[in-house]
């Protein structure tokens, strides 16, 4: 079923011979090189941190993508899909930058690269050449929650903060080197973005309405989702809004700059 943020691999392949689109293949370079979709542009800004979710910390990020995002033709007017081997994280974080950065129209290949070879997909090992491009954000706070924000509102009713980490991490059992503390945000609830999706796909709407609330969320609940640096949560972030819940934001900062705020609480 394709959304405003999803598209299936059927509507694609119509839209590719419609629109001037733009596709993504936010892999690695490895796989982009092995195989990918005709006229896909390889880039990740997967490994651009977000470590101050501050406002001066905030602007400096959107600076450092919008120059790689600028450098492949992206334009605010023009439709953007972006994939990767599955329903994964990259891509999905790809997708929320890009809304965050007020892209009219960007969505993720529901099942990626795998689901567009089971649909009889063409693939290609042909690089593509990409041409710069004007591209100005216009940022859409409501997608994201600061660390300063999230702090002040530990404990507020209706704000469920939901930890997509694996049982190591949110216990503060791991080995994770960036990460001088260990252990999870006060309070919140472990559900681990893995358990949102079945054979890469997102379950349907009513299996994840069901398991949010199997752990006692309610449908008018606002949601907060973090993991180690918001790309996890960025897939759990499109399986809630796929599954209906309207206010859902991400800890962009996540982990990685909670546990560097020494004075922020900790519970492991």
């Amino acid at each position: 079923m394709s959304t405003p943020f999803l598209i299936e691999p059927d509507e694609l392949r119509e839209e590719m011979r419609t629109k001037p689109l733009l596709v993504i293949d936010a892999g690695t370079p490895s796989a982009y090189a092995a195989a990918h979709l005709p006229g896909a542009l390889q880039l990740s800004t997967y490994h651009c941190f977000a470590p101050d979710t501050a406002d001066a910390g905030m602007a400096a990020f959107v600076e450092e993508v919008t120059a790689r995002y600028a450098a492949v033709s992206l334009a605010r007017d023009r439709p953007v899909i972006v994939y990767e081997q599955d329903t994964g994280m990259r891509a999905a974080r790809e997708v929320w930058i890009l809304e965050y950065l007020g892209h009219r129209d960007v969505r993720m290949l529901h099942g990626g690269m795998n689901a567009w070879r089971a649909a009889g997909g063409a693939i290609t090992d042909e690089p593509a050449t990409a041409v710069p491009a004007l591209f100005v954000p216009v940022v859409a706070q409501r997608t994201m929650i600061g660390a300063e924000e999230l702090l002040a509102g530990l404990g507020r009713p209706g704000r469920v903060i939901i930890d997509v980490r694996n049982t190591l991490e949110y216990a503060g059992r791991d080995d994770t080197p960036c990460c001088a503390r260990r252990g999870h945000v006060p309070g919140a609830r472990r559900i681990e973005w893995t358990e949102f999706l079945d054979d890469g796909l997102y379950k349907s709407p009513a299996a994840i309405r069901a398991l949010l609330g199997s752990r006692g969320i309610r449908d008018g609940d606002e949601l907060v989702v973090y993991c180690h640096r918001g790309a996890r949560s960025a897939n759990t972030y499109y399986a809630l809004r796929h599954a209906g819940y309207a206010r859902v934001r991400n800890f962009i900062g996540s982990w990685h700059e909670w546990s560097a705020r020494t004075a922020f609480p900790v519970e492991s």
